[in-house]
């Protein structure tokens, strides 16, 4: 999974490998979902198990799934949970908490229903990440995001299932579920298998109008499909983005197994109607949900949704898809026993979805080690004595989930560092990207390891010195020294000129702050474009181009400050010693002087530059 919080600021999840002899099973469980009787902003759902030999049963709808790491509750947004026998007269229900009912005489029932609510524009306070969550949109789309509409009955997950979806006839689905529809002569229906329960939570389905664009890039069908409400954007005109980056993707993971389909369900929403501060992706084995501003522009989109987000979400592929530890492979969706290895399945991730970029030519040297550079800094917000194995075994408590956001920080540089530490053991033969690789053909999507054994297999595998990083930096508390990695590969500490925005620095931190009245100053910080514009320290920031600049309003107009381009007309309402003031002027590219890392201009024969072109270019 990828989060983004604004003002800039990804799921894993494990498939079932098979979804054959689905159709001949009797033991099948069918689930009906009526897209056309939408009531009071919910959608009935039917579940017929056939015949239960039990005397009693539990039906469950997850309480967290795997990759987001926080309790979500899907069955909060479940009402008039109902059961029925065979001769249609309601059985009496006991409900467990908040995500489980049962059923006693369960041999006598026939089905059970329900009504589900979505999670978009609910009022009710909850811990569902946005791109897990669900949209009901009366003919006009439908974001389902599985867990929150099927659950599973105790001890029947391994039960194949089939989900027939009736829907507006305008409205196309977009899945990498097996849909017996093929034909498509009647769009009213579609009739989904799935070999067992994991099959239908790793597999969302999107229903919109058709906005959608598909290609081939080595052996692997891409299909985008766009919601945008207000029809801003268009699949077709992100489809050569989309297509460049999937090339360089195929290209960083040549000799991985990886997937024949990848589907991407993008949502982009109205600002407007939902101000979320936070969005971003989740990804499965064959697919992702995206949920990014429509405000947004082309470019946008491609370097932050496609370049970053989505180019995460297809790392996946890599761990924890094809290598992940037993408590992924057999997950508990209500009681979840947490794997250690969190600096694997998001920080590697995140560290691919940077070093690509370099390896494939996309970004240059010098930008690459700015991402990361970035990345020490927001690192440096956390607590950086805390124990990464620790912190994700542990993931669920509180005193340790604060601390989540920073897989996607010091995660990826847990992954450089070791990087580093395999291309100098091996004089530039090996790095993290050749032991993923041996790591996912000794494992592969249906064998998993040991939680406690990986470390140790690892380094047997590689050298002792990958074993004393684990030891102090991994496990321990030391905290890792960046710079004595990075002298190695000649990148040294200078002040250099960087390019920033109006309001926030090429690191995302802000050029504004909230004083003790709850105003918006500016800071004694500044760059070129405020001090154009004639900003000083402490001025009240009331207004940019004539919207109200409130705490409330701050993200949605700083995301528009990015649009703006070199000529643009500013104009700034300012309150200063009690007056106010408008500053006006013409945008430029900000810049701002800052001491940071740069690549040292060494002879190519030098030892540093060669290490550093094993590491970055290997």
């Amino acid at each position: 999974m990828k989060k983004i919080l604004v003002a800039i600021v990804s799921i894993t999840f494990l498939a079932s490998c098979s979804t054959s002899n689905v159709a001949v099973k009797k033991d099948l469980i069918e689930v009906g979902i009526n897209l056309n009787n939408v009531v009071n902003d919910k959608i009935k759902v039917e579940v017929n198990p056939q015949k239960i030999k039990e005397e009693a049963v539990v039906y469950s709808l997850p309480a967290i799934v795997p990759g987001t790491y926080s309790m979500s509750n899907y069955g909060k947004f479940v009402s008039d949970f109902k059961a029925f026998d065979y001769d249609g007269k309601e059985m009496p229900v006991q409900k467990l908490d908040d995500n489980s009912w049962q059923v006693k005489n369960a041999t006598k029932m026939d089905k059970v229903s329900y009504w589900v609510d979505d999670t978009f524009d609910s009022k009710e306070k909850h811990g569902i990440y946005v791109m897990a969550g669900t949209n009901i949109e009366e003919g006009k789309n439908f974001f389902l995001n599985l867990p929150g509409f099927v659950g599973y009955f105790k001890n029947k997950k391994e039960t194949p299932y089939t989900i027939t979806v009736s829907h507006p006839t305008d409205l196309y689905e977009t899945t990498s579920l097996i849909n017996k529809n093929t034909s498509k002569t009647d769009n009213s229906k579609d009739v989904f298998i799935a070999s067992r329960y994991d099959e239908i939570s790793d597999n969302p389905i999107m229903y919109a109008p058709l906005n959608n664009v598909s290609f081939v890039v080595d052996g692997i069908e891409v299909n985008l499909a766009v919601y945008s409400p207000n029809n801003k954007h268009a699949a077709k005109d992100m489809e050569a983005d989309l297509k460049k980056m999937v090339q360089a993707q195929t290209n960083f993971l040549k000799g991985f197994k990886t997937t024949n389909e990848y589907n991407i369900l993008l949502y982009l929403f109205d600002s407007k109607v939902y101000n979320w501060n936070s969005f971003g992706a989740l990804e499965h084995l064959s697919s992702t949900t995206v949920v990014y501003p429509e405000s947004y522009t082309k470019k946008q989109l491609a370097d932050g949704m496609i370049n970053g987000t989505v180019s995460h979400e297809f790392f996946h592929i890599v761990t924890p898809l094809s290598v992940h530890s037993e408590e992924i492979h057999s997950f508990d969706f209500n009681t979840p026993n947490m794997s250690k290895h969190l600096w694997m399945y998001e920080g590697i991730t995140e560290y691919f979805a940077n070093l690509f970029q370099v390896n494939q030519g996309l970004i240059s040297e010098q930008e690459f080690i700015n991402e990361m550079e970035n990345k020490i800094k927001t690192s440096m917000r956390f607590d950086d004595t805390m124990s990464f194995t620790e912190m994700s075994k542990n993931i669920l408590d509180d005193k340790y989930a604060s601390n989540y956001s920073n897989v996607y920080m010091k995660g990826a540089l847990i992954g450089m560092s070791l990087d580093i530490i395999l291309r100098e053991e091996s004089k530039g033969a090996y790095g993290v990207r050749n032991l993923m690789l041996d790591l996912s053909k000794k494992y592969g999507a249906t064998k998993a390891f040991k939680d406690d054994e990986l470390l140790p297999e690892i380094v047997q595998m590689t050298y002792p010195a990958v074993g004393e990083f684990f030891k102090n930096h991994l496990e321990g508390t030391t905290p890792i020294d960046y710079k004595a990695l990075f002298e190695k590969t000649g990148i040294v500490t200078k002040k250099k000129t960087v390019n920033t925005r109006y309001f926030v620095d090429n690191s995302n931190q802000p050029y504004i702050t909230v004083n003790p009245k709850r105003e918006l100053i500016f800071m004694e910080k500044t760059n070129s474009g405020l001090a154009a514009l004639g900003v000083q320290s402490n001025d009240v920031l009331k207004r940019v181009n004539g919207e109200d600049f409130t705490l409330q309003t701050a993200n949605t107009i700083i995301v528009k400050t990015f649009n703006w381009k070199a000529g643009d007309a500013i104009s700034l309402d300012i309150i200063r010693d009690g007056k106010t003031i408008t500053l006006e002027g013409t945008a430029i590219v900000p810049q701002a002087e800052e001491v940071g890392l740069v690549i040292e201009d060494l002879p190519a024969d030098n030892s540093k530059t060669i290490l550093r072109n094993a590491w970055l270019k290997g």
